[in-house]
């Protein structure tokens, strides 16, 4: 390990921190006893580790908790070679009860707990609350979004949406050339750069496109106003833009005239004009006040809408007459009887309105407005013709336009000028050339110079407003959250009235002290959005009340449950002041949100409303309500409301845990409200009705008396005149049909085509679609482009905005607007308008083509001036450029997620396969793109819909299980996937392709030379992740459906479904330690067995009961038909409970029992009729009938072998019959057969060594039965004894369950579920292929990086078949070999072709690699110890031990045989129990039994000792590390430190200068400490150091217990950095100075491996393995790196892949060719065991006089 502190020959990844951390607890924490479920559970590989240490070096150490081995299954780890997958059964789960560590559960977080006084500290919360207050001001958050966030309804809202939209204002023809030639070149590069601010680019031009459905009803210059404000007020930056240049514009009828101005202007015109106007325009007394409405065209020119061309032409010429003869009659009345203000809009065109509105009126228009403007040089002197009259007014009366020329020089000279700045304004002059000519060079230079200035001006427009937003932002995305469900409460609210007695149920709820939520439900319509928008308006009201509240749905942050706890959560933690570092995980969402409900105070009480909890994404179950708390704290009250139907799940999910009076149902809306509604809401329109239509209104709703219903017949109300025919002014009868009425009607206003197409993409599009969007998608339509272009060509072939601009206004009350993937989307609110659309139009025959086009857009597939060809309506085919936006899958630095997110959910529904394949799921930068943009779940998710869609597809369902596989690692770290991948999917052809991608990544990563991961295909078809620790406990319901785990570490519970492979629920603990899990009650109920506890809960998650056993020492297990009883095994009896009520029913005592009593060191199993258990001896078994409710038999079936040992049973189960039992023990696996009555054996089936048994399982059949064996499942024929392996496992497996073998559901060492499909064939991983032997026991990487010498175990039979090997990394083979007798206890490198090693005789030797010969055999003898303490200082040719008796440091050298010196220890009564070197300095310390670190020079051989009281700590730690230059060492240390009002202990390093024999610095991270005691989310986290290693010659690491690694300066003690990452107890790999270190998280639940550059500092790649390993070295090259495995043995190269240059080991010299060489080797001569007279070591071996002194008394004997 280079540098590393603690550097020892033979430790590697063994010396586990978890062990020291579980001693720790064990003093800390007194252990209760576990209920045991009576399972076999085999250790994890680090427990292992901790029980018994150093065992590599030969010999095992047996736990020193226990004096001698209880159970055969101990025995035979002490009879075998222990290995790192040990076969090794914990002393009866006494390791989990007394030297397990501790977990605590807090906000998400899994830490080992720290010696701190509980005491609340005073203070603490204040500071507390200041440092959230500065994080509160340094956010500038203003008062009122402070307010809002509070939950207020009052206030200016800031807003949330990142669009930027301009308003082109122009007259048409004369400007069609520029605003074609922005289309084409400028727009892409604008909606370009804002994609990559993460904006949306939308341009407004009303001047094409204008069908006469659009004139028809005469509101576009409506239309046009209030687009103007549309883009006021949603746009960033520039929002209006001017292109007025000689033409006035069109002046327009007014739509509307009060009634009273009317009149006085009809008076004065002449007879023929009044005859006209009163033809057109009609009183209409439902306005208020009256107005005159001008009538459609269509209603006297039915012809004006007509498809014929000629018929529709004439119509229209006859209306323009007659338009002309009004505007005339209106335009000379108003200035004779109206003032000049009120008879301007009688006169001003259009364009001069909307420039009024963009310009004039504007609040900022230097910020927000340009004006090109065109000037053509001589146009006014030109006479008039048809071309000049497109580019100037100079057409019809002269009077007329002259006065338009008139008007408009005031407003371009004189009023725009006063306005806009003049660098606002770009002016051009050009020649008049019969208009605009593209192809004459001086107005092409123009055009282009002017569309370079449009672009330029706008990006800088642009790019200022976004950096001012950002300076000036009032929030992040809660706030941006928030505000948008205030902006949509506030609308909800505008139209609320009445429904007094459901206000009242709701003041009643937010004052009383109920603890139960309130839970509001109707029908789909009934009023619940409206109602809970007032429930949040009545609660803001409320004195001091925070409010919380959401409408699901409405926002993608509200539409899954993981988003709407984060926000939740950050907005309450917000609130409160309080400091939380919220998850994004959910289950640890889930408990953060409960935890921070109780912030909630008398002061300040919190509300929290949720409407429409149906809306919620299925996904993680979220309908299942697990999330919603039961019971609520003091001074909190949740509302929410749902639809009643059980196919959303959630109100029967409310009905299970809530009483009936908190279920309250939305009453019948009155027939009063109803009235009183209509008036409300025609007062906010400034209508009312005749009392025939009002009667028509209020009899329809009693026939629907639902206010969606009821709003919707009022929208059509409002459509009605005074005027309009009684068959005008019918309703519908239901929501549907109004819903049917309203599209049909808008079909005949928009044309079929386009509002067919238009409800379909919008409907059909995975959430929404984006104003843009739609146009995009629209615009590459060709049917619906054909039938908008019915009698004229267009500039550019795309839709024309107008056509959006009216579908939308007609629409706009029934969308919503809501961000989805950072986009302004818009989609349909309520759910009835979803089904009347897909009803509609969205049927089987078009649904498919809808997908493909959606498809189409998001892959950019008619982006980049890419052509699209079409045929247009007369059957001519052309291909043009639709100018949509691409899509790149990033923006610049942005992801763009409405690809990621849309792509592969449109290709997949649209059946294309192919494309599927080729653009997503098998394309290695889309995945990656998709990972690192969203999360691993949402990539599963598409192949999960993808799998469904085309379940043969081997592709699809290879790289799915194998993302499916590699899910936690992901969720780790996004960049690892690649190296995931081609780990898990070299060798599959299918899948060659999509490897190579993965391989050519430009990303650092991390490949193993072999493969090291689980393989998706075969058998296995899901690997289902999530568990936080390695699995304990597994039951399947009866039917095989569901399955449900708990695991080691964390309180969740699992479900899981076994068909789909996805989680249904995750249950927040009821208790702590799960210890197993079943199901009882024929499935209806979970029963959880917790360590001191037994509860069982709903699937719901409500607890039933809890059940506390009489004893400490009991054993459960579940029976009877359909699991209906529970028994637990105490003492000499039987506690008997009712499985569904937890009620104590029968207490039973064996009698036959003697001195034996039932315990928690037991097996147990239970059939239908029976249980059967073992005693704490697990020698015995006795048989209890539920039938009879006695003991039938009670028998010893194992003996102590001849050795003594005890033979235990290790595995049981009862036959499908119920007439025999079956069980084995671990040690000769023989399985035997007992009659049930008797116990006595009826037949036993030999075993195999090899195999280590655990939970057998009986087949139905009878014939034949199941159980664990190592990494296999193993199947036993009952009649013959055959048996059978099955499903091999990457690591070993914990247990399984099946119901009909074809389906089976494994738990292993690992985090995983597995389910395998066992009616596929058996696929067989690739590890033999270089398998070496059983066993590495350790490892040294050679100065010549291709090679690495090892000590490894060539079988796992109990022989002595030890070597000493080097392997070749290049050719993956064994090119020298010497077979010993033993291993080692010393192994060192000493050169490239050398090592070190020792046996027996205690005499240390040098082997020479090539020859395998012994050539040197040092002086005298080392200690005898399982942990020898030699070491090599390569860099100056030394070896360093200690005498014999460990007393003083002994130095050779290299070269010589001969004892060089030794250097006297000052305290020469202490024993030296460890040594640490540095290679490069010729100082050594050396850490003492009496805690004292002493330092040894050995150039000077003079020493100086460090003890505790010099650095001031209680006492010293056991690492120490030496730098590099000698002057200073690293030791460490434990003392006290008071934070505020508690006491914590921590263990700092500190740097010792040996030269001057003083402290230089105390390497304390107080400010984590500090955090670690203050903050409740962090509490029990600690700064304690566990390790030390130098990485350069001035830098060094610390790995502490916070998960974290600190870098510091050994010069100064300064903390350079720290490095996080990591998630559990961390080891360190390091060359001094070599480019990479190397850091492994150790523990189960991380186990990964990262690599940091030691320059900088960062993380450069890391990878997650599946199992953990035995040894990890760097190689020698500095940026390679070695592992090992067990069983089989491998030894695995890593290297850096991604990088400019990748290490290519075959450049190395080949220094060990030839033939391969196997050679005996025998390092124990007899003359080692004599003693040198002439060894100056003269230091006393104890464990050599304590043999002597045996074999003294066996002679007396």
């Amino acid at each position: 390990m280079g540098s590393s502190a603690g550097k020892s020959s033979s430790s590697g990844i063994s010396d586990s921190k978890k062990s020291i951390a579980q001693d720790k607890k064990d003093t800390q924490h007194p252990a209760s006893h576990p209920i045991s479920n009576g399972n076999t559970e085999r250790k994890s590989p680090s427990e292992d580790v901790a029980m018994s240490k150093k065992t590599e070096n030969g010999g095992s150490v047996t736990n020193t908790r226990h004096d001698r081995p209880k159970t055969s299954r101990e025995r035979v780890n002490m009879g075998r070679e222990k290995t790192i997958v040990p076969k090794e059964k914990p002393p009866k789960l006494r390791h989990e009860k007394t030297g397990m560590m501790k977990r605590e559960k807090t906000m998400g977080l899994t830490r080992q707990k720290t010696m701190i006084n509980d005491k609340v500290f005073k203070g603490k919360k204040k500071l507390a609350k200041t440092v959230s207050n500065a994080d509160l001001a340094s956010g500038s958050q203003t008062s009122s979004v402070n307010a809002i966030l509070m939950g207020s309804l009052t206030g200016d809202l800031p807003s949330t949406s990142k669009i930027v939209r301009i308003f082109t204002s122009s007259t048409f023809k004369d400007t069609e050339k520029e605003r074609n030639m922005w289309m084409t070149d400028a727009y892409p590069k604008i909606k370009l750069f804002c994609q990559e601010l993460g904006y949306e680019f939308q341009v407004v031009d009303m001047r094409w496109g204008v069908r006469n459905e659009s004139v028809d009803e005469h509101n576009g210059t409506e239309m046009c106003l209030r687009e103007v404000q549309q883009c006021q007020r949603l746009s960033t930056g520039p929002n209006f833009i001017s292109m007025l240049s000689h033409r006035y514009g069109y002046r327009n009828l007014p739509r509307v005239v009060e009634a009273s101005e009317f009149e006085k202007l009809v008076e004065v015109v002449d007879s023929d004009s009044k005859k006209v106007l009163l033809k057109w325009y009609k009183r209409d007394e439902n306005a208020v006040p009256p107005v005159y409405a001008l009538t459609q065209i269509s209603k006297f020119l039915p012809d004006f809408l007509s498809t014929d061309a000629k018929k529709m032409r004439a119509a229209s010429n006859q209306f323009w007459e007659e338009n002309d003869i009004m505007q005339n009659a209106l335009e000379t009345a108003a200035s004779q009887v109206l003032g000049p203000e009120q008879a301007r809009k009688y006169v001003i065109s259009v364009t001069e309105k909307e420039t009024e509105m963009g310009i004039l009126e504007a609040a900022d228009p230097e910020a927000h407005c340009l004006w090109f403007r065109r000037r053509i040089k001589g146009i006014e002197d030109l006479e008039p013709a048809p071309i000049v009259s497109h580019f100037i007014d100079s057409n019809g009366p002269e009077e007329k336009w002259r006065k338009n020329r008139s008007l408009l020089k005031e407003l371009c000279d004189e009023k725009i000028p006063k306005v806009l700045p003049a660098k606002n304004i770009c002016q051009y002059d050009v020649e008049w050339k019969q208009g605009i000519d593209a192809n004459d060079p001086g107005h092409k230079n123009y055009l282009s110079k002017m569309t370079s200035d449009f672009t330029n001006r706008m990006i800088t427009m642009i790019h200022d407003a976004v950096e001012e937003r950002r300076r000036s932002e009032t929030g992040d995305n809660l706030t941006h959250e928030v505000v948008n469900h205030t902006i949509f409460c506030k609308n909800k609210l505008e139209n609320f009235y009445g429904r007094e007695k459901a206000q009242e149920r709701i003041r009643e709820y937010l004052n009383n002290d109920s603890s139960d939520i309130l839970a509001i439900h109707g029908p789909s319509g009934s009023g619940k959005t409206t109602l809970m928008a007032k429930a949040v308006e009545i609660a803001t009201t409320m004195k001091s009340t925070a409010s919380v509240f959401r409408f699901v749905g409405t926002t993608p942050g509200s539409s899954n449950i993981t988003a709407l706890l984060e926000s939740l959560t950050r907005q309450i933690t917000l609130i409160y002041q309080e400091d939380l570092k919220v998850s994004e995980e959910l289950r640890e969402l889930v408990e953060q949100f409960e935890h921070v409900l109780d912030y909630a105070r008398a002061e300040r009480p919190l509300v929290v409303l949720i409407d429409s909890l149906d809306q919620l994404d299925p996904a993680n179950n979220a309908r299942n309500l697990f999330w919603l708390p039961t019971h609520l704290p003091s001074y909190v009250k949740i509302i929410v409301s749902t639809l009643e139907e059980d196919m959303y799940e959630c109100f029967p999910m409310l009905k299970g845990f809530l009483p009936p009076e908190s279920l309250f149902s939305i009453p019948k809306l009155p027939k009063s409200d109803a009235r009183g509604i209509v008036d409300h809401w025609l007062k906010r329109k400034e209508r009312c009705l005749t009392q025939k239509q009002m009667d028509i209104v209020l009899k329809a709703f009693e026939k629907c008396p639902l206010p969606l219903y009821l709003k919707m017949s009022l929208d059509e109300a409002c459509r009605w005149n005074s005027f309009s025919p009684e068959s005008e002014t019918v309703l519908e009868t239901t929501i549907r049909k109004s819903i049917d009425a309203l599209f049909q009607r808008l079909e005949k206003s928009h044309g079929y085509l386009m509002m067919s197409r238009s409800m379909g993409y919008l409907t059909t599009a995975r959430n929404g679609l984006s104003e843009s969007e739609l146009e995009d998608i629209l615009s590459c339509d060709d049917d619906v482009l054909n039938d908008v272009y019915q009698f004229w060509k267009p500039p550019l072939r795309r839709l024309p905005p107008l056509l959006m601009a009216r579908l939308r206004t007609d629409l706009q009350q029934y969308l919503v607007e809501r961000g989805a993937d950072n986009v302004t989307v818009t989609s349909w609110y309520h759910r009835q308008f979803v089904e009347a659309a897909e009803s509609r139009y969205c049927t089987k025959d078009t649904v498919k083509f809808l997908h493909s086009q959606l498809a189409d857009f998001f892959d950019g597939k008619w982006a980049n001036g890419k052509k699209k060809p079409y045929k247009d309506k007369d059957g001519n085919v052309n291909e043009e450029e639709r100018c949509v936006m691409s899509q790149p899958l990033m923006y610049g630095d942005a992801y763009n997620l409405r690809k990621l997110n849309n792509l592969p959910y449109h290709l997949i529904h649209a059946g294309d396969v192919e494309a599927l394949k080729e653009k997503c799921l098998s394309n290695y930068e889309f995945l990656q793109h998709k990972l690192l943009a969203t999360s691993c779940r949402e990539v599963i998710d598409d192949f999960d819909l993808a799998r469904r869609k085309f379940p043969k597809e081997k592709v699809l369902d290879l790289i799915g299980g194998a993302c499916q596989l590699s899910e936690d690692d992901v969720i780790y770290d996004p960049l690892m996937f690649p190296s995931q991948m081609i780990d898990r999917l070299t060798n599959e052809q299918i899948v060659e392709d999509f490897v190579k991608q993965c391989m050519a990544c430009n990303h650092p990563h991390i490949r193993p030379n072999q493969e090291v991961l689980i393989k998706p295909g075969g058998q296995m078809r899901h690997a289902m992740a999530g568990h936080r620790g390695a699995l304990k406990s597994l039951d399947l319901k009866k039917d095989g459906k569901v399955a449900v785990t708990c695991c080691q570490f964390g309180d969740e519970i699992r479900t899981w479904d076994v068909a789909r492979g996805k989680l249904i629920r995750t249950y927040d603990g009821p208790d702590h330690n799960p210890f197993s899990v079943h199901y009882v009650n024929n499935d209806t109920m979970i029963l959880i067995n917790y360590i001191s506890s037994i509860k069982a809960i709903k699937e719901s998650g409500d607890v039933i009961y809890t059940i506390q056993p009489k004893s400490d020492k009991s054993i459960m297990v579940v029976g009877g038909a359909g699991n209906t009883w529970l028994g637990v095994f105490h003492d000499q009896s039987v506690d008997l409970y009712d499985a569904k009520t937890g009620e104590l029913k029968h207490e039973i005592v064996n009698k036959s029992m003697g001195d034996l009593n039932f315990g928690t060191d037991g097996l147990v199993k239970g059939s239908d009729n029976y249980m059967v258990v073992t005693d704490s001896t697990q020698q015995h078994i006795s048989v209890f009938s539920l039938k009879q409710k006695t003991f039938v038999c009670t028998r010893q079936v194992f003996t102590d072998d001849a050795k003594g040992d005890p033979l235990t049973v290790d595995a049981m189960a009862i036959s499908a019959d119920e007439r025999q039992v079956f069980y084995c023990d671990c040690y000769t696996n023989d399985l035997h057969i007992a009659d049930i009555n008797t116990l006595k054996d009826v037949k036993v089936h030999k075993g195999k060594n090899d195999d280590y048994t655990l939970n057998y399982h009986a087949f139905k059949d009878g014939k034949s039965l199941y159980c664990m064996s190592n990494r296999d499942i193993l199947i036993w024929d009952l009649k013959t004894g055959a048996r059978k392996y099955i499903l091999e496992h990457s690591c070993n497996i914990t247990d399984a369950k099946t119901v009909d073998f074809k389906t089976m559901v494994t738990i292993t060492e690992d985090k995983v579920v597995y389910l395998w499909d066992m009616t596929r064939p058996e696929k067989r991983g690739h590890k033999e292929k270089f398998n070496i032997g059983n066993n590495v026991w350790n490892i040294i990487t050679l100065p010549n990086s291709r090679y690495v010498a090892a000590l490894f175990k060539q079988t796992s039979n109990h022989t002595n078949d030890f070597g000493l090997i080097v392997y070749d990394l290049v050719d993956m083979k064994i090119v020298r070999q010497a077979n010993l007798m033993e291993t080692p206890g010393v192994f060192e490198l000493i050169d490239d072709e050398h090592v070190l090693l020792n046996m027996g005789s205690n005499k240390i030797k040098i082997v020479n690699l090539n020859t395998m010969t012994v050539v040197h055999t040092f002086q005298g003898k080392i200690p005898r110890s399982s942990d020898p303490q030699v070491h090599v200082i390569t860099d100056h040719n030394k070896i360093v031990t200690t005498t014999k008796g460990s007393s003083h440091l002994k130095v050779y050298d290299v070269n010589q045989e001969d004892t060089g010196c030794i250097i006297r220890n000052p305290s020469s009564d202490e024993s030296i129990l460890k040594i640490f070197t540095n290679n490069k300095s010729l100082k050594v310390a050396a850490m003492t039994d009496f805690n004292k670190v002493i330092v040894f020079d050995i150039k000077d051989k003079t020493t100086s000792v460090v003890m505790a009281s010099d650095i001031k700590v209680s006492e010293l730690g056991e690492v120490v590390a030496v730098a590099p230059s000698g002057d200073n060492i690293v030791v460490t240390g434990t003392k006290s430190f008071k934070i505020y009002d508690e006491i914590t202990e921590e263990t700092l390093a500190y740097i010792w200068d040996t030269k001057k024999g003083k402290l230089v610095a105390q390497l304390h991270d107080r400010e984590y400490q500090e955090n670690y005691v203050l903050k409740d989310n962090q509490r029990g986290l600690s700064i304690s150091v566990d390790d030390v290693m130098f990485i350069t010659d001035t830098w060094f690491l610390t790995s502490d217990d916070d998960y974290i690694m600190r870098v510091w300066d050994i010069n100064t003690g300064a903390l350079v950095k720290r490095l996080k990452g990591h998630e559990s107890n961390i080891e360190m790999f390091s060359t001094t100075d070599g480019p990479i270190f190397v850091s492994y998280g150790c523990w189960e639940e991380e186990n990964a491996i990262k690599l940091w550059s030691t320059e900088s500092l960062e993380c450069i790649a890391s990878f997650k393995l599946d199992c953990t390993f035995g040894k990890l070295r760097l190689c020698k090259d500095g940026l390679t790196f070695v592992t090992t495995e067990v069983n089989p043995a491998r030894i695995i190269h890593w290297k850096l892949h991604g990088v400019e240059e990748v290490v290519d080991l075959s450049k190395q010299p080949v220094t060990f060719g030839g033939k391969v060489l196997e050679v005996n080797l025998d390092l124990q001569a007899l003359e080692d065991y004599e003693d040198d007279p002439n060894d100056p070591d003269s230091d006393i071996d104890l464990n050599d006089v304590e043999d002597d002194d045996e074999e003294d008394e066996d002679e007396d004997l």
